[in-house]
């Protein structure tokens, strides 16, 4: 059996351990006050508070929070003017007429600009006033388009010739000065460059599918029976079914049944968890006919229609 340590030989050993504790604690403060470091090299450095509202130099990444300074827009608008040969973009919801401008006056200056965003958010009411000034300032900006007509372009990415930027950040005035939010800006090459790719992935797959098009195409078909459904998917239409069953998972989803065996029906209604409580209490329509709008996708082979607002439910 191994002989316990006396208390002094104890003591001396809890010492040393404190002193290396101490010696550590200084050395992450002082390596804190310098900025955190990418992959061990000094000249990665990571600036979790800086805010400079300015093209970042060369070597280094910035990481900001939307509510210190409550202007991430000014960095997204800093990028895009320092650009001098390319601004490529996708973004999910784009309101802020201020980054638009400045996406117009690269244009102007002889900067391509081509973009990608949402089809939804791109063509509703907040979204299509700047996808048309974009447009009409001769910027290409495509949309998503997925073989099952289900699925959203949720990326937030802005990449020029020597930096990018991305993280949770729409370019809205609530992401601005509201939300809880991140923005990263870097020149790390290699980043940069991976996040280019996607951009000009995304860019070549949606060609020729515009977002002036797609604001076009929502138009909707009018009113259709739930069993008919299937026949259109990634159209918008006015679906018509007697609502059988409002059922809600654990997860907070709710399931609107139009048969009395969802697993075989031909369609569905589907509210998610955030947004379901706009909706109230849906059981009130059980056994009423019931219409829902907006655009039919396939999820496992069946029809739904996703709601995120009351205003695509109606009795």
């Amino acid at each position: 059996m191994p002989k316990r340590a006396s208390g002094t030989q104890y003591n001396t050993a809890v010492d040393k351990k404190l002193i290396r504790a101490a010696v550590a604690l200084i050395l992450a403060l002082a390596a804190g006050g310098a900025g955190y470091t990418l992959g061990g090299s000094p000249k990665e450095s990571v600036d979790i508070s800086a805010q400079t509202v300015s093209a970042p130099a060369a070597g280094s990444t910035r990481v900001l929070y939307s509510l210190d300074q409550k202007r991430n827009d000014e960095e997204i608008i800093a990028l895009i003017d320092s650009a001098e040969k390319y601004v490529y973009f996708a973004i999910y919801t784009f309101t802020l007429p201020n980054v638009a401008d400045a996406l117009v006056a690269a244009k102007k200056r002889g900067v391509e600009v081509r973009g990608v965003m949402d089809s939804e958010q791109s063509s509703n009411s907040y979204g299509a006033p700047l996808t048309e000034k974009l447009r009409a300032a001769g910027i290409p900006v495509v949309v998503e388009k997925h073989a099952t007509g289900n699925g959203i372009m949720h990326i937030k990415l802005l990449v020029t010739e020597r930096a990018y930027a991305t993280g949770s950040y729409n370019w809205t005035k609530s992401a601005t000065t509201i939300n809880d939010e991140v923005l990263e800006i870097g020149t790390d090459p290699a980043l940069r460059q991976a996040y280019e790719n996607i951009l000009k992935r995304l860019l070549d797959a949606y060609r020729g599918n515009s977002a002036a098009a797609g604001a076009a195409a929502n138009v909707s078909i009018g009113t259709i029976d739930y069993a008919q459904a299937s026949a259109h998917i990634g159209e918008y239409a006015s679906v018509k079914g007697a609502l059988v069953k409002a059922y809600t998972s654990k997860s907070g989803t709710v399931f609107l049944d139009f048969c009395t065996s969802y697993k075989t029906c031909p369609f569905s209604g589907v509210i998610f968890a955030d947004d379901a409580r706009k909706f109230g209490d849906l059981s009130r329509y059980e056994g009423s006919t019931v219409t829902l709008t907006g655009k039919i996708s396939s999820y496992q082979g069946k029809a739904e229609i996703v709601l995120s607002s009351p205003s695509q439910l109606s009795p």
